[in-house]
C-alpha cells in the first residue's frame, strides 16, 4: 500500500504544488491502478477532505504532509477492502519515506481520528451540504443553480465519469472496425460519435504510438463534426493547440491552417500532426486577438474553440477547481469576444463559423454568440451532427447546444453560424 501512496503523492505534488494538469502529471510515470485511483479520488474529493481536516487540524501543515493527509482521508472513506489500521500505518510510513518523519506522529494522530469518525458532516438543511457531499466549490454550485435551476445543477454536480478513455480512429491509416477487432480482448466498444471507448491498456498505447488512434473526447469530436466539412473545404482553426480538432478536421477537408500564439504550443501541433500523418495541416504562430487582414473572407470554415474556464471538464480533470474560479470568467469572456469577432471576418460569404468552449456558463457561451449575432451578418444553423446523440436529445437544436458533463462527455458549448 505504501508504494501506491508514494506514487500518488508524487503525482499530486506535481498537480497541487506545481500546477501541472492532472493528465500531464502522469506522463513518464509507471503508476499503479491503485495510485491512479488515489490521485483522482483526492482531486475529486478535495472540498470534502478540506472540510473534514479543518475539524481535526488547528493549523494546516506543510503541503507535502497535507497532501498525504488527503490521501489518507480518501482511502479511509473509500477503500473498504483495506483495513483502516493498515491505511493509517502505511501513510505514517509514507511520511517517513518523503522525508517528513518528524510529522509521522501528527499524521498518525489525525488519520486515527478520521478512521474513528471523529468529525461531522453538514446536514441536508445546511447551506454547504451539497458542496461537501459532492465536493464542489460553493460558488460553482451557486452559479450553476442561478443559471440552470436546482434540478439541473444537482444533475451536473452529481455526474460521474465512466473512467474509460475515448479515442478517435485515424481514418487515413485504418478504420473503426479493424481497430475494434484488434482491441476485442481489451473490451473496446464503438461510441455514438464515431470513436471508441477503451481502457488504457498496452495494446491501446501501441496503437496510439503508431498514430492509428488518438485520445479525443466525444464532445471535442462533435465540435469538428458541427462544421459539416466537405473534402474541398479550407479550414482555419484559430486556437488550435494541442491540435486534436485540427488533425481530425484535416481528415474531412482539403487543408487546415492551425493557429497558436506560443512556440511551445505550435510544437504540440507539429508533434500531433506528425504522429497522425496529417500533412495537410499547417501550423502558424499567430495571436487570435489580433486581426489579420490577409485572411479576410478567405476560409470556407473557421473553428473558434476559444480559451475558456474549462469547468465543463471536471469529470476528467477535477483539478480544474484548483487552478480556476469564477473570478476568471469576465476576463475570459472579453477575450473570447475579440477572438470570435476576428474569426467572423475570416469566413467567406456562405461559409460556416463554429464557436465552442468546454465550459458551462452563459457569460462565455450564449452571451458571446448572441453579441456577434446582434451585429448582423450571421445566423445560427441547425447542427445535424448532434441529431442522434443521447437518444435524440439535441435533434431540435437551433444551432447552439450546451452539452452537460456526463459519462464520457465533457461539458461543451457548440454554436454553428452561417455567414450570410
Amino acid at each position: 500500500m505504501k508504494r501506491h501512496i508514494l506514487q500518488a503523492h508524487r503525482i499530486l505534488m506535481r498537480i497541487i504544488n506545481e500546477g501541472a494538469y492532472s493528465n500531464m502529471a502522469f506522463y513518464g510515470e509507471d503508476v499503479s491502478d491503485m495510485a491512479t485511483l488515489l490521485v483522482y479520488g483526492v482531486l475529486e474529493g478535495n472540498v470534502r477532505s478540506d472540510y473534514i481536516l479543518s475539524q481535526l487540524v488547528q493549523k494546516k501543515p506543510q503541503k507535502p504532509v497535507y497532501i498525504l493527509l488527503k490521501i489518507g482521508v480518501y482511502a479511509l472513506e473509500n477503500l473498504t477492502d483495506v483495513p483502516a489500521f493498515a491505511i493509517v500505518s502505511e501513510c505514517v510510513e509514507a511520511a517517513k519515506a518523503i522525508g517528513k518523519g518528524g510529522a509521522s506522529g501528527f499524521v498518525n494522530a489525525v488519520l486515527k481520528k478520521v478512521a474513528a469518525g471523529a468529525y461531522s458532516l453538514p446536514c441536508e438543511n445546511d447551506g454547504n451540504y451539497l458542496s461537501v457531499k459532492y465536493s464542489k466549490p460553493q460558488w460553482f454550485i451557486d452559479k450553476l443553480g442561478a443559471q440552470y435551476g436546482y434540478a439541473t445543477m444537482l444533475q451536473i454536480i452529481s455526474a460521474k465519469s465512466n473512467r474509460l478513455e475515448h479515442a478517435r480512429v485515424n481514418g487515413r491509416l485504418t478504420d473503426v472496425a479493424k481497430v475494434l477487432e484488434e482491441l476485442r480482448e481489451d473490451g473496446a466498444q464503438r461510441s455514438e460519435v464515431g470513436g471508441i471507448t477503451v481502457r488504457g491498456t498496452d495494446s491501446v498505447k501501441r496503437l496510439f504510438d503508431k498514430g492509428l488512434i488518438t485520445y479525443q473526447s466525444p464532445s471535442s469530436m462533435l465540435a469538428v463534426q458541427a462544421l459539416g466539412l466537405k473534402d474541398t473545404d479550407v479550414l482555419l482553426d484559430i486556437c488550435s493547440a494541442p491540435g486534436g480538432k485540427a488533425v481530425y478536421a484535416s481528415e474531412l477537408c482539403k487543408a487546415v491552417t492551425a493557429c497558436e500564439l506560443h512556440p511551445h504550443r505550435i510544437a504540440l501541433i507539429e508533434k500531433y500532426k506528425k504522429r497522425m500523418k496529417a500533412d495537410n495541416v499547417t501550423a502558424v504562430k499567430f495571436d487570435a486577438t489580433v486581426y489579420n487582414k490577409s485572411w479576410q473572407d478567405k476560409f470556407d470554415c473557421v473553428l473558434a474553440d476559444v480559451p475558456c474556464s474549462c469547468f465543463g471538464t471536471f469529470l476528467k480533470h477535477p483539478d480544474v477547481f484548483l487552478t480556476r474560479d469564477g473570478k476568471d470568467i469576465p476576463s475570459l469572456a472579453a477575450t473570447q469576444m475579440v477572438i470570435l469577432q476576428n474569426a467572423a471576418k475570416y469566413v467567406r460569404s456562405g461559409g460556416v463559423l463554429v464557436y465552442s468552449t468546454c465550459t458551462l456558463f452563459d457569460e462565455e457561451n450564449t452571451n458571446v454568440v448572441n453579441k456577434l449575432l446582434s451585429q448582423g451578418g450571421f445566423k445560427l444553423e441547425h447542427i445535424s451532427a448532434l441529431d442522434a446523440l443521447d437518444s435524440g436529445k439535441y435533434k431540435d437544436n437551433n444551432g447552439a447546444v450546451q452539452i452537460l458533463p456526463h459519462g464520457g462527455y465533457d461539458g461543451f458549448y457548440i454554436a454553428k453560424l452561417r455567414k450570410e
